[in-house]
């Protein structure tokens, strides 16, 4: 069952959302402590502060990015990655870029 706000998601969760997060290429614009073409981890999580339905939300296309909606550009493609994964895998990458506080 995914944590919700304000709790912390279960370590196996959080693996099963690196591997994903590093497999699906998402490491090519997104790194742990630095802004490359899109803002670093830390950022994200910060700004969603455990919010896990706003960034799934967004993940769906279904909100507006709370980290930087200026380059909604540069990530609408790669929403068609997000948007394709199923629940428990979407969960888990979620899981994974809010453990990055």
């Amino acid at each position: 069952m995914a944590a919700s706000a304000g709790t912390e998601a279960p370590a196996a969760s959080i693996e099963a959302g690196k591997k994903l997060f590093n497999t699906k290429g998402c490491m090519a614009c997104h790194q742990l402590d630095t802004r490359l073409i899109g803002p670093s981890l830390k950022e994200i999580a910060k700004a969603y502060n455990g919010d896990k339905k706003g960034l799934t939300e967004y993940l769906k296309g279904n909100a507006e990015s709370k980290v930087d909606p200026a380059q909604k550009a540069l990530m609408e493609p790669q929403l068609a990655i997000t948007k394709a994964m199923q629940v428990k895998d979407l969960e888990a990458v979620v899981d994974y870029i809010l453990s990055n506080k």
